[in-house]
């Protein structure tokens, strides 16, 4: 690696190790090469960044921010978690799992959005950890039932902490934990390459944290996130609001961020029929990785992220010299909650294409 990168990364990760830190991930992930990916698809070469392995029940990109949100919420003095998001939410699965491993109540508030029963996926798993859930109407206000749970728990003498959508400070360390994520694929690229772009489910901080690492090694690279839900959803951030918070996670790490709204590259035609709900092309995307590399994607995110990917790869926005890597966010517990769905799209992507049996 170049030696101006190497000493900026040192610069930068002297600054994240002061920050309040809780060790929860298993890091660095891996970034593997996906040459078989790469020949079948045409184009560009691909590399998966393996944030599905960061460990905590199943791993996800949520472990590695946790570190940064839960310890300084530990700082604080805080003795509980609060976290509310669909019945399926993978941060509220990574929450209770960090909750456990720190010895911390964990209060989750999900919607009863059709996916509550039976208790599969991730409404299993957060059962299983202990996590105390207490579900909401499919219509209510998620910040809002964050918002009275918080004051009922204060009014009992507890000193709880919010994380996830709503709580600006928690999103922003989110971001700072992904300007780390940046530096690792940068320090794991083949031969000093530099990757030419990367791909994300985004709803704000994972594709921020990486955008502000990019500009602080002065890297050509596009950041791309696909979006997993439409622009007027409740949990996702508006590009002003992404902004917003990478400039602040750059001021945290002495760094003051130029970047603007129009910097910010984030794609709603992969949705879908609606958020929580796998699409055709993430089920199509699942199959074509698992078949040639042994890698399982969710349906809700990865799963349609790739669709992405390969929808800009088939329009030939990159050449057979370029470098992609593809962000694996988790979310893996979705695969058993959309079983029946997910089998019938491929036996009829299958139908339709012999050739890859």
């Amino acid at each position: 690696m170049r030696p101006e990168l190497t000493q900026q990364i040192d610069r930068v990760r002297a600054r994240l190790a002061r920050l309040p830190h809780a060790s929860l991930a298993f890091l660095p992930t891996p970034l593997q090469p996906c040459p078989r990916l790469t020949k079948e698809l045409g184009g560009p070469h691909l590399y998966i960044k393996r944030d599905d392995l960061t460990g905590l029940a199943f791993g996800g990109n949520k472990v590695r921010q946790h570190e940064y949100i839960l310890g300084e919420a530990l700082r604080q003095g805080a003795d509980c978690f609060v976290q509310g998001a669909a019945a399926q939410s993978n941060h509220s699965r990574q929450l209770a799992a960090a909750g456990a491993q720190l010895g911390v109540d964990t209060y989750l508030l999900p919607k009863d959005d059709g996916f509550m029963n039976p208790a599969v996926g991730n409404l299993l798993i957060d059962r299983i950890l202990g996590a105390q859930i207490s579900p909401i109407r499919a219509t209510d206000s998620t910040i809002a039932a964050k918002s009275a749970l918080v004051a009922r728990l204060t009014t009992d003498g507890r000193h709880p902490f919010v994380t996830g959508m709503g709580a600006q400070a928690a999103l922003m360390l989110a971001a700072v934990a992904y300007v780390d994520a940046l530096f690792e694929i940068v320090e794991q690229m083949p031969d000093e390459r530099i990757p030419d772009a990367i791909y994300t489910a985004s709803q704000g901080s994972t594709q921020g944290g990486m955008m502000l690492a990019c500009e602080m090694l002065g890297l050509p690279t596009r950041v791309i996130g696909i979006a997993p839900m439409r622009a007027d959803s409740e949990a996702r951030m508006s590009k002003p609001e992404i902004v917003e918070m990478i400039h602040s996670a750059g001021e945290l790490l002495g760094h003051e961020s130029a970047i603007t709204v129009d910097d910010i590259e984030l794609r709603d035609e992969f949705v879908g029929p609606d958020y929580g709900v796998p699409s055709e092309e993430s089920i199509e995307a699942i199959g074509t990785v698992g078949r040639l590399e042994g890698v399982l994607l969710d349906p809700v995110y990865s799963g349609k992220a790739f669709a992405g990917l390969t929808a800009d790869v088939g329009a030939a926005r990159f050449t057979t010299s370029d470098h992609v890597v593809f962000l694996h966010t988790g979310g893996l517990p979705a695969l058993f909650v959309h079983a029946e769905q997910v089998v019938a799209g491929l036996d009829r992507h299958r139908r339709t294409n012999p050739s890859e049996e």
